[in-house]
């Protein structure tokens, strides 16, 4: 049962650099939007943009379930006790995690981003999750109000 369990494991790996490298070149423009890789969904969708600046966002729990799967897997297979059916499916879970975390990742930073995706278009494009700057300064027609 130990060998049959390590090809699995060693899919799961794989699995999880070929999901962490499409999003990273979706992240950086080089892969289009397509039908076949990437969060898919009709936010991301809607444009370039909103491609680029959804995948930006999905990326870090991308990396994070990648590292985390990888890591599963190689201790896994390295301990003959966890080289059970069980460990595939933590690692299958892990992967499948960071998918359905980076989905609403991806759709909150476009929805920021864009105006067109229902956001008020205050972040910049290149950096979807940094807040728009705060002033200090008070508005004469306004007494109270900071903007």
């Amino acid at each position: 049962m130990d060998s049959a369990v390590v090809f699995p494991m060693a899919l799961e790996i794989g699995a999880a650099a070929l999901v962490t490298w499409l999003t990273w070149r979706a992240a950086i423009g080089s892969l289009p939007r397509n039908s076949l890789a990437g969060v898919r969904t009709s936010v991301t969708m809607s444009s370039e943009a909103a491609w680029r600046i959804g995948h930006r966002a999905a990326l870090r729990p991308t990396i994070i379930s990648g590292l985390l799967v990888t890591a599963w897997c190689a201790i896994s297979i390295g301990v003959p006790a966890l080289r059970t059916p069980a460990a595939v499916l933590v690692a299958a879970g892990l992967l499948v995690g960071g998918a359905l975390l980076s989905v609403p990742a991806a759709h909150r930073a476009v929805r920021r981003a864009l105006p067109e995706a229902g956001g008020d278009g205050s972040h910049t494009y290149g950096s979807p999750a940094t807040p728009p700057p705060v002033s200090n300064r008070r508005d004469p027609d306004d007494a109270g109000t900071v903007e």
